[in-house]
């Protein structure tokens, strides 16, 4: 008599591929998301910025206008970084794809 359980044999685990297309589609899409609320950031951020940069001016504040000026530098560089993120998901997308098969 046997009083001790035997499992079952344990099967190796096979990698597939099938559900890259589907997360490549996820990954553009949260990434589409995300670019969006970056590009109405840097909108804000161009706004505050340009509103620091006059009133710098007009109050001649040179820090408060310096400032300004480096707000609304940094927002453009955002906003074209936060323009290409959807391709840059979707070009990383596409090479696990071809590192996967």
């Amino acid at each position: 008599m046997k009083d001790e359980y035997e499992p079952p044999p344990v099967k190796p685990l096979v990698p597939v591929s099938d559900g890259m297309d589907s997360a490549r589609e996820l990954m553009v899409s949260v990434a589409g998301t995300i670019a969006n609320a970056a590009i109405l950031a840097t909108v804000a951020a161009l706004i505050i910025g340009a509103i620091l940069w006059g009133a710098g001016v007009v109050l001649q504040r040179p820090g408060m206008s310096q400032k300004g000026v480096q707000t609304f530098v940094g927002a453009v560089a955002c906003a074209i970084v936060a323009a290409g993120l959807n391709a840059w998901i979707a070009w990383f997308g596409q090479q696990a794809i071809s590192i996967w098969n």
